[in-house]
């Protein structure tokens, strides 16, 4: 039996760039929003079916009235407001459609500027070099405009090299079959070169957000470190579970540096994993603090199986995992049987994998797929368990 891996490195401190970040988001979430004349932004959330019906609901509501965090959420708000009404108003518009840019059109993850500073672990603003942006602009990049990240031609021994890589890409031709309106289309080709301009806007504004978290944060601070404290106590269980569920332990035994894991403080219900391909160095965990136990109790158990169920959901996905029951594929096997593009492939496998229900493995160059149990036993148990709670009654019948 392969050894457990046990290196991680708890990051007590705020992302505070990564965090600034998800306020610009609020913020163009507010801007887009069909009901946000019934609200402030600061009074502000996207509701739970946001990306589907593009309502807003009150903050207090998406976070149960947990004043401590509501609170620091709105002292934030408030205070970046000012900074991005001016940023967005009337210019910078081609930032503000990279907000509205989702991969695969899939509007239930994050778009296009949201998802890069989801992968900015940067604490201190001074640290936010450009060569940070470009990397994982550049990566972004590549994924939404559809270069094929398993193609084995690619692969290398680092993320640096295999960007370096793709970029020679011919992904001009690969223009026509970009799932998204001609308008998001061409923003996405001009964010490209326009990369230099976009970081030295978008860096004033984040100094600001940044400064303004800063100031702010010692009031969730207890929280914050609690949310630690908890992590290491249960033995980092929380931290196994998504390891075993994805099916991760393999690749990172292959790791010779500590896996960070961080604590999200304006999505403090998310958990996120990050790791591309066999890149085992661009790997981390984040998860989102809760504020006190009665907050944890109050989520729905069927809310936090949504992703499961919207991804199994999903005709290609199921036409993937029927293919896998068959026996195992490598990429270009799967994405010629099933008549799609490779990037399309890719989306999907990597909705696929996130919530554990395949695997992947290397043989030489090739990255193979195949089933895996965790990811179907954890439904299969959520939906037991919220049965279980289930009153049946007898309508209707004769006596």
């Amino acid at each position: 039996m392969n050894p457990k891996f046990n290196n991680f490195n708890l990051v007590k401190k705020p992302i505070l760039v990564n965090e600034a970040g998800v306020m610009i988001y609020l913020y163009t979430d507010y801007l887009a929003a069909k009901n946000k004349n019934f609200f402030s932004f600061e009074e502000s959330y996207p509701g739970f079916n946001y990306s589907q019906d593009m309502n807003l609901t009150y903050l207090d509501t998406a976070f149960y009235n947990n004043k401590v965090y509501t609170d620091f959420v709105r002292s934030i708000k408030k205070g970046s407001l000012p900074h991005l009404e001016e940023f967005f108003h009337d210019k910078n518009e081609d930032i503000l459609n990279l907000f509205y840019l989702f991969s695969e059109n899939d509007g239930n993850y994050l778009p296009f500027m949201a998802g890069i500073f989801q992968n900015i672990n940067v604490i201190d603003i001074k640290d936010f070099t450009y060569d940070i942006f470009e990397l994982v602009f550049d990566l972004s990049f590549l994924k939404f405009v559809g270069v094929d990240i398993n193609d084995s031609e690619l692969k290398s021994a680092n993320i640096k090299e295999w960007t370096k890589k793709a970029l020679k890409s011919d992904f001009l031709s690969l223009i026509p079959t970009l799932p998204y309106e001609d308008k998001l289309s061409m923003a996405l080709l001009r964010s490209f070169s326009n990369k230099k301009s976009i970081y030295d806007r978008l860096y004033p504004l984040l100094e600001k957000i940044c400064e303004i978290l800063e100031s702010n944060f010692t009031k969730i601070q207890d929280e914050f470190m609690e949310h630690f404290k908890k992590i290491k106590k249960d033995d980092y269980k929380k931290v196994y579970d998504i390891i075993n569920q994805v099916g991760l332990n393999d690749f990172l035994r292959k790791r010779e540096q500590p896996l960070n894991i961080y604590g999200l403080i304006l999505a403090p219900n998310m958990t996120m994993i990050q790791f591309i391909s066999e890149d085992y160095d661009y790997a981390f965990m984040k998860f989102g603090i809760y504020s006190n136990k009665e907050f944890i109790e109050k989520e729905n158990k069927l809310k936090h199986l949504n992703q499961y169920l919207k991804i199994l959901g999903d005709t290609t996905r199921i036409d993937i995992l029927d293919l896998l029951k068959e026996r195992n594929y490598y990429a270009k096997e799967l994405s010629d049987k099933l008549f799609i593009r490779p990037a399309t492939l890719s989306y999907h496998i990597n909705q696929l994998q996130v919530c554990g229900f395949i695997g992947a493995y290397i043989e030489g160059r090739k990255t193979y797929y195949y089933l895996r149990k965790p990811g179907f036993d954890k439904v299969i148990e959520e939906l037991t368990e919220f049965s279980k709670d289930i009153r049946e009654e007898e309508h209707g019948k004769e006596s």
